[in-house]
């Protein structure tokens, strides 16, 4: 023992070794806490790769549908054209309600609808139809899950 140590106390380099620790105990908690932070994160990287999926699936879902919209919606402006170019040849008759209505599929269950109104009698400079609506419909009937049959706690 050293001299100026009395009997009682523990040298320096073995203080650790008298409370019940060793040198190497720090080595084994900074190894499980990256163990956990290298988990979390691998965690936190798929999910976010999951959630960037998608949102890639889900654009290309409304691209497909704004495009299929669009395109609808430029072939009855063509179907318009036409009538306009009838209507100027003589070749169009007035409906009796007075208005036509034209239709154009957009995806399975949509109709994109227009209707416009005959605008003879009426000064040239108007036009020979006006637009009243143009509309997006759903053409199938929507029926909601019945759901299951659940056990209500009665006998």
């Amino acid at each position: 023992m050293s001299e100026n140590l009395k009997p009682w106390q523990v040298p320096p380099e073995r203080k650790e070794e008298a409370r019940g620790m060793s040198k190497g105990a720090g080595v084994g908690m900074a190894s499980v806490l990256l163990i956990v932070m290298v988990l979390a994160f691998t965690t936190f990287g798929i999910l976010s790769l999951v959630s960037a999926m998608t949102n890639v699936r889900m654009s290309r879902k409304a691209h497909a549908a704004a495009a299929a919209y669009y395109q609808a919606e430029g072939r009855l402006q063509e179907q318009l054209a036409q009538l306009d170019a009838d209507l100027l040849a003589g070749r169009a008759r007035i409906p009796e309600q007075g208005f036509w209505e034209l239709k154009e599929d957009v995806q399975e269950g949509q109709q994109l609808l227009l209707a416009a109104e005959s605008r003879e009698g009426q000064q040239e400079d108007e036009g020979r139809y006006k637009v009243l609506w143009q509309r997006l419909v759903n053409t199938v009937e929507w029926s909601p899950d019945p759901g299951m049959d659940i056990w209500d706690g009665g006998m």
